[in-house]
């Protein structure tokens, strides 16, 4: 099994999804002193049980964190117009960031910013890495709270569409196995240079991916495969942990 920092499995998704938010908002306050009252903790969240289950399951303890200390990113985000119900700050905004008095929140382009054409996610891409290098130089997140999806795709990195080595910390993705087609997305270098990843997820899809990546798989195949390290936290319900042998 890859060694990872924490290893949870609990019974059912509420059980989990209050273990994570309790164990991520502690985490939090501590990032938040150590970085000092002149700075803010880069935090990047995904789209899907992150923004739609287990932020809101946090909105009442959301006053315990002073958010004016956090900047908020996403890993990746539908290339669609703003306010439209696929778009993951949506989600995020309405299911949880909203209450979150003072929070930097960072958004990735919409696509009705841009004229309409071939070039459009080119053009927001690249003005998304010019917006990523004025604030994070060559840095990446000091902590990440993502899930992944049943093909063991994270952020917008799918299977066999990874570069371990890209050198560019945004990218533009086209034709995705999940729609919509067209999306923005951190690399995996970036992912893979974060202070810390927090990884939950539940569910018997995603049973097989993630025991395949505790075994050892290619991350070329199987994106999540490479944010498993000793800096990872993993939080699982039973269903998806069902295929992952323990040493």
């Amino acid at each position: 099994m890859v060694a990872v920092h924490t290893f949870e499995v609990y019974p059912t998704v509420e059980e989990l999804n209050e273990a994570v938010g309790r164990a991520f908002l502690a985490r939090l306050n501590t990032l938040i002193d150590e970085a000092g009252a002149d700075s803010r903790v880069n935090l990047a969240i995904s789209g899907g049980a992150i923004t739609t289950s287990l932020l809101p399951s946090l909105l009442p303890s959301v006053d315990e964190i002073d958010w004016s200390h956090v900047r908020v990113w996403l890993v990746d985000e539908r290339y669609v117009p703003a306010g439209d119900e696929d778009r993951n700050d949506e989600q995020a905004w309405e299911g949880f960031l909203h209450a979150a008095s003072g929070v930097e929140f960072v958004r990735m382009p919409t696509s009705d910013a841009y004229a309409p054409g071939e070039g459009s996610l080119d053009e927001a891409t690249v003005a998304f890495a010019d917006t990523w290098r004025e604030i994070m130089g060559e840095g990446s997140f000091d902590i990440a709270l993502i899930g992944m999806g049943p093909d063991g795709h994270i952020c917008s990195l799918f299977p066999g569409r990874v570069d371990m080595d890209e050198a560019s910390p945004i990218l533009a993705i086209r034709n995705s196995p999940k729609p919509p087609p067209e999306r923005i997305t951190v690399s995996m270098p970036i992912m893979r240079a974060c202070a810390e990843v927090w990884l939950t997820t539940a569910g018997a899809a995603k049973a097989d991916a993630l025991g395949r990546a505790f075994a050892g798989a290619s991350p070329l195949n199987l994106p999540v495969a490479g944010i498993l390290s000793p800096t990872t936290r993993v939080y699982l319900d039973e269903a998806a942990a069902s295929r992952i042998e323990v040493a």
